[in-house]
Protein backbone atom coordinates (compact mmCIF):
# COMPACT_ATOMS: atom_id res chain seq x y z
CA UNK A 1 0.00 0.00 0.00
CA UNK A 2 2.46 2.64 0.70
CA UNK A 3 4.71 1.29 -2.13
CA UNK A 4 1.47 2.26 -4.36
CA UNK A 5 0.97 5.98 -2.55
CA UNK A 6 4.45 6.69 -3.42
CA UNK A 7 3.79 5.88 -6.78
CA UNK A 8 0.80 8.04 -7.02
CA UNK A 9 2.14 11.08 -5.21
CA UNK A 10 4.95 11.41 -7.49
CA UNK A 11 3.00 11.23 -10.81
CA UNK A 12 0.99 13.78 -9.12
CA UNK A 13 3.67 15.48 -8.44
CA UNK A 14 5.41 15.49 -11.75
CA UNK A 15 1.84 16.45 -13.31
CA UNK A 16 1.87 19.35 -10.92
CA UNK A 17 4.88 20.36 -11.75
CA UNK A 18 3.74 20.33 -15.79
CA UNK A 19 0.67 22.14 -15.39
CA UNK A 20 2.71 25.29 -13.10
CA UNK A 21 4.74 25.89 -16.19
CA UNK A 22 4.00 28.91 -17.71
CA UNK A 23 3.07 28.98 -21.08
CA UNK A 24 5.73 31.28 -22.22
CA UNK A 25 7.95 28.21 -21.45
CA UNK A 26 5.89 25.70 -23.27
CA UNK A 27 6.24 28.43 -26.52
CA UNK A 28 9.85 27.93 -26.29
CA UNK A 29 9.81 24.48 -26.39
CA UNK A 30 7.55 24.21 -29.46
CA UNK A 31 10.11 26.88 -31.26
CA UNK A 32 13.13 24.38 -30.49
CA UNK A 33 11.27 21.47 -32.53
CA UNK A 34 11.12 23.99 -35.80
CA UNK A 35 13.83 25.84 -37.84
CA UNK A 36 14.60 29.18 -37.10
CA UNK A 37 13.72 31.59 -40.27
CA UNK A 38 15.55 34.83 -39.70
CA UNK A 39 14.31 37.50 -41.93
CA UNK A 40 16.11 40.12 -41.49
CA UNK A 41 17.44 39.87 -45.11
CA UNK A 42 13.75 40.10 -46.20
CA UNK A 43 13.49 43.56 -44.42
CA UNK A 44 16.96 45.03 -45.54
CA UNK A 45 15.85 44.81 -48.96
CA UNK A 46 12.36 46.23 -48.27
CA UNK A 47 13.47 48.66 -46.67
CA UNK A 48 17.30 49.37 -48.82
CA UNK A 49 15.74 48.41 -52.29
CA UNK A 50 12.50 50.67 -52.75
CA UNK A 51 10.87 48.91 -56.26
CA UNK A 52 12.47 52.19 -58.54
CA UNK A 53 10.98 51.88 -61.48
CA UNK A 54 6.68 50.70 -61.13
CA UNK A 55 5.39 49.62 -64.25
CA UNK A 56 7.77 46.98 -65.73
CA UNK A 57 6.51 43.70 -66.98
CA UNK A 58 10.04 41.86 -66.77
CA UNK A 59 13.11 41.51 -64.43
CA UNK A 60 16.19 42.73 -65.71
CA UNK A 61 17.95 39.55 -66.66
CA UNK A 62 20.64 38.07 -64.32
CA UNK A 63 24.40 37.85 -65.53
CA UNK A 64 25.25 34.34 -67.32
CA UNK A 65 21.37 34.09 -67.69
CA UNK A 66 20.36 31.72 -70.60
CA UNK A 67 18.96 34.73 -72.49
CA UNK A 68 22.19 36.67 -71.86
CA UNK A 69 24.13 33.61 -73.86
CA UNK A 70 21.51 34.09 -76.29
CA UNK A 71 22.38 38.17 -77.06
CA UNK A 72 26.41 37.21 -77.12
CA UNK A 73 25.43 34.52 -79.69
CA UNK A 74 23.65 37.38 -81.87
CA UNK A 75 26.53 39.64 -81.59
CA UNK A 76 28.95 37.21 -82.67
CA UNK A 77 26.70 36.40 -85.56
CA UNK A 78 26.31 39.73 -86.56
CA UNK A 79 30.62 40.32 -86.35
CA UNK A 80 30.42 36.97 -88.38
CA UNK A 81 28.27 38.56 -91.01
CA UNK A 82 30.27 41.90 -91.09
CA UNK A 83 33.57 40.76 -91.37
CA UNK A 84 32.17 38.56 -94.38
CA UNK A 85 30.94 41.59 -95.60
CA UNK A 86 34.33 43.26 -95.34
CA UNK A 87 35.99 40.34 -97.64
CA UNK A 88 32.80 40.80 -99.85
CA UNK A 89 34.12 44.34 -100.39
CA UNK A 90 37.92 44.24 -100.58
CA UNK A 91 37.22 41.15 -102.84
CA UNK A 92 34.60 41.53 -105.17
CA UNK A 93 34.61 46.03 -105.51
CA UNK A 94 38.39 46.66 -104.31
CA UNK A 95 37.24 49.15 -102.16
CA UNK A 96 39.47 48.99 -98.86
CA UNK A 97 37.38 51.70 -97.19
CA UNK A 98 34.52 50.28 -97.26
CA UNK A 99 36.06 47.17 -96.75
CA UNK A 100 37.82 48.66 -92.94
CA UNK A 101 34.51 50.50 -91.81
CA UNK A 102 32.87 46.84 -92.47
CA UNK A 103 35.73 44.96 -90.74
CA UNK A 104 35.66 47.52 -87.41
CA UNK A 105 32.15 46.82 -87.15
CA UNK A 106 32.52 43.34 -87.72
CA UNK A 107 34.83 43.93 -84.54
CA UNK A 108 33.19 45.93 -82.86
CA UNK A 109 30.02 43.63 -82.35
CA UNK A 110 32.07 40.71 -81.51
CA UNK A 111 34.01 42.39 -78.93
CA UNK A 112 30.39 43.56 -77.29
CA UNK A 113 29.70 39.90 -77.45
CA UNK A 114 32.83 38.52 -76.03
CA UNK A 115 33.06 41.26 -73.58
CA UNK A 116 29.67 40.73 -72.60
CA UNK A 117 30.19 36.84 -71.83
CA UNK A 118 32.98 37.34 -69.62
CA UNK A 119 34.30 40.44 -68.20
CA UNK A 120 31.13 42.64 -68.07
CA UNK A 121 27.74 40.53 -68.03
CA UNK A 122 26.23 43.17 -67.59
CA UNK A 123 26.28 44.60 -70.69
CA UNK A 124 24.82 42.45 -72.08
CA UNK A 125 21.87 42.28 -69.28
CA UNK A 126 20.80 45.91 -70.28
CA UNK A 127 20.47 44.87 -73.55
CA UNK A 128 18.09 41.96 -72.97
CA UNK A 129 16.18 43.91 -69.95
CA UNK A 130 15.82 46.68 -72.89
CA UNK A 131 14.20 44.04 -75.67
CA UNK A 132 12.28 42.72 -72.96
CA UNK A 133 10.56 46.04 -71.88
CA UNK A 134 9.85 47.19 -75.78
CA UNK A 135 9.42 44.16 -76.94
CA UNK A 136 5.49 44.08 -77.38
CA UNK A 137 6.41 47.75 -79.11
CA UNK A 138 8.27 46.18 -81.57
CA UNK A 139 6.54 43.64 -82.65
CA UNK A 140 3.41 46.06 -83.02
CA UNK A 141 5.86 48.01 -85.15
CA UNK A 142 6.09 45.44 -87.56
CA UNK A 143 2.14 44.51 -87.47
CA UNK A 144 1.99 48.24 -88.56
CA UNK A 145 4.70 47.56 -91.40
CA UNK A 146 2.33 44.56 -92.33
CA UNK A 147 -1.10 46.80 -93.27
CA UNK A 148 1.08 49.44 -95.09
CA UNK A 149 2.53 46.58 -96.95
CA UNK A 150 -0.86 45.06 -97.59
CA UNK A 151 -1.92 48.62 -98.10
CA UNK A 152 0.43 49.02 -100.84
CA UNK A 153 -0.46 45.41 -102.62
CA UNK A 154 -3.87 46.67 -102.59
CA UNK A 155 -3.38 50.06 -104.36
CA UNK A 156 -1.39 47.97 -107.28
CA UNK A 157 -4.25 46.13 -107.67
CA UNK A 158 -6.40 49.04 -107.77
CA UNK A 159 -3.76 50.36 -110.80
CA UNK A 160 -1.78 52.91 -108.54
CA UNK A 161 2.18 52.81 -109.11
CA UNK A 162 4.50 54.35 -106.59
CA UNK A 163 7.66 53.40 -108.20
CA UNK A 164 7.97 57.11 -109.60
CA UNK A 165 7.51 58.80 -105.86
CA UNK A 166 9.72 56.38 -104.73
CA UNK A 167 12.38 57.54 -107.00
CA UNK A 168 11.75 61.40 -106.88
CA UNK A 169 12.25 60.38 -103.22
CA UNK A 170 15.35 59.43 -103.52
CA UNK A 171 16.92 61.84 -105.87
CA UNK A 172 14.85 64.94 -104.01
CA UNK A 173 17.47 66.21 -101.66
CA UNK A 174 20.46 65.33 -103.98
CA UNK A 175 22.09 67.19 -106.97
CA UNK A 176 23.87 65.43 -109.25
CA UNK A 177 27.31 66.10 -107.75
CA UNK A 178 26.03 64.75 -104.26
CA UNK A 179 25.22 61.34 -105.69
CA UNK A 180 28.40 59.08 -104.21
CA UNK A 181 29.89 57.98 -107.43
CA UNK A 182 27.55 59.87 -109.93
CA UNK A 183 28.30 61.02 -113.14
CA UNK A 184 26.47 61.56 -116.66
CA UNK A 185 26.77 58.61 -118.97
CA UNK A 186 27.56 58.82 -122.78
CA UNK A 187 23.85 59.43 -123.28
CA UNK A 188 23.07 61.91 -120.62
CA UNK A 189 22.20 59.92 -118.03
CA UNK A 190 22.83 60.31 -114.12
CA UNK A 191 25.00 57.42 -113.16
CA UNK A 192 24.95 55.98 -109.64
CA UNK A 193 26.87 53.74 -107.29
CA UNK A 194 25.91 53.41 -104.01
CA UNK A 195 27.69 53.23 -101.06
CA UNK A 196 27.08 52.04 -97.53
CA UNK A 197 27.71 56.01 -95.99
CA UNK A 198 25.10 57.09 -98.58
CA UNK A 199 22.50 54.85 -97.17
CA UNK A 200 23.75 55.39 -93.62
CA UNK A 201 23.07 58.96 -94.82
CA UNK A 202 19.75 58.26 -95.67
CA UNK A 203 18.08 55.76 -93.45
CA UNK A 204 19.84 57.36 -90.49
CA UNK A 205 17.26 60.12 -89.92
CA UNK A 206 13.83 57.98 -90.25
CA UNK A 207 15.34 55.94 -87.88
CA UNK A 208 15.62 58.76 -85.21
CA UNK A 209 12.22 59.83 -86.59
CA UNK A 210 10.80 57.07 -85.57
CA UNK A 211 11.95 57.43 -81.66
CA UNK A 212 11.30 61.13 -81.40
CA UNK A 213 7.82 60.31 -82.96
CA UNK A 214 6.69 59.10 -79.39
CA UNK A 215 7.10 63.06 -78.75
CA UNK A 216 3.76 63.37 -81.12
CA UNK A 217 2.09 60.71 -79.14
CA UNK A 218 2.95 57.80 -81.43
CA UNK A 219 1.38 59.76 -84.19
CA UNK A 220 4.82 60.63 -86.47
CA UNK A 221 6.07 56.98 -85.45
CA UNK A 222 2.42 55.20 -86.75
CA UNK A 223 2.54 57.02 -89.94
CA UNK A 224 6.37 56.40 -90.53
CA UNK A 225 6.03 52.71 -90.32
CA UNK A 226 2.69 52.33 -92.29
CA UNK A 227 3.82 54.63 -95.20
CA UNK A 228 6.94 52.72 -95.46
CA UNK A 229 5.24 49.59 -95.21
CA UNK A 230 2.73 50.47 -98.31
CA UNK A 231 5.81 52.20 -100.14
CA UNK A 232 7.61 48.77 -99.96
CA UNK A 233 4.30 46.64 -100.77
CA UNK A 234 3.20 48.99 -103.88
CA UNK A 235 6.94 49.11 -105.29
CA UNK A 236 7.76 45.69 -104.81
CA UNK A 237 4.14 44.59 -106.07
CA UNK A 238 5.02 46.68 -109.85
CA UNK A 239 8.41 45.23 -109.83
CA UNK A 240 7.77 41.49 -109.34
CA UNK A 241 5.00 41.63 -111.82
CA UNK A 242 7.52 42.52 -114.32
CA UNK A 243 10.46 40.66 -112.91
CA UNK A 244 9.13 37.45 -111.04
CA UNK A 245 8.73 37.49 -107.03
CA UNK A 246 12.34 35.61 -106.72
CA UNK A 247 14.35 39.22 -108.01
CA UNK A 248 12.51 41.14 -105.64
CA UNK A 249 12.96 38.84 -102.75
CA UNK A 250 16.89 39.04 -103.52
CA UNK A 251 17.23 42.55 -103.99
CA UNK A 252 15.45 43.22 -100.63
CA UNK A 253 15.85 40.37 -98.46
CA UNK A 254 20.07 40.45 -97.72
CA UNK A 255 19.93 43.78 -96.40
CA UNK A 256 16.37 43.76 -95.37
CA UNK A 257 17.07 41.11 -92.17
CA UNK A 258 19.14 43.74 -90.66
CA UNK A 259 17.28 47.10 -91.92
CA UNK A 260 13.24 46.23 -90.79
CA UNK A 261 14.49 45.11 -87.50
CA UNK A 262 16.26 48.19 -86.98
CA UNK A 263 13.15 50.17 -88.20
CA UNK A 264 10.59 47.97 -85.91
CA UNK A 265 13.42 48.69 -83.00
CA UNK A 266 13.51 52.53 -83.52
CA UNK A 267 9.37 52.65 -83.78
CA UNK A 268 8.87 50.10 -80.62
CA UNK A 269 11.16 53.02 -78.63
CA UNK A 270 8.80 55.75 -79.85
CA UNK A 271 5.70 53.55 -78.92
CA UNK A 272 6.70 52.59 -75.56
CA UNK A 273 7.75 55.95 -74.61
CA UNK A 274 4.00 56.89 -75.40
CA UNK A 275 2.99 54.07 -73.13
CA UNK A 276 5.29 55.22 -70.39
CA UNK A 277 3.67 58.55 -70.69
CA UNK A 278 0.15 57.18 -70.01
CA UNK A 279 1.38 55.74 -67.14
CA UNK A 280 2.53 58.45 -65.98
CA UNK A 281 -0.46 60.01 -66.17
CA UNK A 282 -2.74 57.26 -65.10
CA UNK A 283 -0.31 57.52 -61.53
CA UNK A 284 0.72 53.42 -62.00
CA UNK A 285 4.06 54.60 -62.94
CA UNK A 286 6.30 56.70 -60.08
CA UNK A 287 8.56 58.49 -62.72
CA UNK A 288 8.85 58.94 -66.53
CA UNK A 289 12.61 59.03 -66.47
CA UNK A 290 14.87 56.48 -64.52
CA UNK A 291 17.95 55.53 -64.73
CA UNK A 292 17.83 52.39 -65.24
CA UNK A 293 14.98 53.26 -68.22
CA UNK A 294 17.59 55.60 -69.73
CA UNK A 295 20.09 53.01 -69.52
CA UNK A 296 18.71 49.95 -71.25
CA UNK A 297 16.57 52.27 -73.79
CA UNK A 298 20.31 53.80 -74.98
CA UNK A 299 21.38 49.83 -75.00
CA UNK A 300 18.46 48.99 -77.29
CA UNK A 301 18.38 51.83 -79.86
CA UNK A 302 22.73 51.64 -80.32
CA UNK A 303 22.04 48.00 -81.33
CA UNK A 304 19.28 48.54 -83.36
CA UNK A 305 21.72 51.68 -85.16
CA UNK A 306 24.14 49.17 -86.09
CA UNK A 307 22.07 46.87 -87.19
CA UNK A 308 20.85 49.70 -89.62
CA UNK A 309 24.89 50.47 -90.18
CA UNK A 310 25.63 46.85 -91.59
CA UNK A 311 22.27 46.37 -93.62
CA UNK A 312 24.04 49.56 -95.29
CA UNK A 313 27.26 47.85 -95.96
CA UNK A 314 25.27 45.18 -97.09
CA UNK A 315 23.13 47.09 -99.40
CA UNK A 316 25.84 48.67 -100.74
CA UNK A 317 28.21 45.96 -101.67
CA UNK A 318 26.22 42.54 -101.48
CA UNK A 319 22.30 42.76 -102.45
CA UNK A 320 23.57 43.28 -106.43
CA UNK A 321 26.15 40.85 -106.00
CA UNK A 322 23.26 38.07 -104.66
CA UNK A 323 20.49 39.05 -106.20
CA UNK A 324 22.90 38.48 -109.69
CA UNK A 325 23.92 35.23 -108.90
CA UNK A 326 20.15 34.53 -108.31
CA UNK A 327 18.72 35.92 -110.87
CA UNK A 328 21.13 36.73 -113.87
CA UNK A 329 20.10 39.95 -115.73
Amino acid sequence: MSGSDDDRTGRSEATAGREERPPADRRNDSRTDRPAVDLQDDRERAVSSPEPDRGDSEPPAAPGSRRNRVWAALLLSLAVVAVGTAGTILVAHDAPTAAAGAAVLGVGLGAAGLVGRTIAPSLLSTLESGWAEHRPYVWFSAALFAVGIALGVALYAAGVDLTELLLEMLTEDLGEGELPGGGVDPVGEITFEPTASFFIANNTPPFLAAIAGGLTLGLATLLIMVFNGLLIGNVAAVLGAETGPVLILALIGPHGIFELPALFIAAGVGFRFVHRVGQRIAGSRDALFTKAYLARTTALVVFGWLLLVLAAFVEAYVTLLLADALVPL
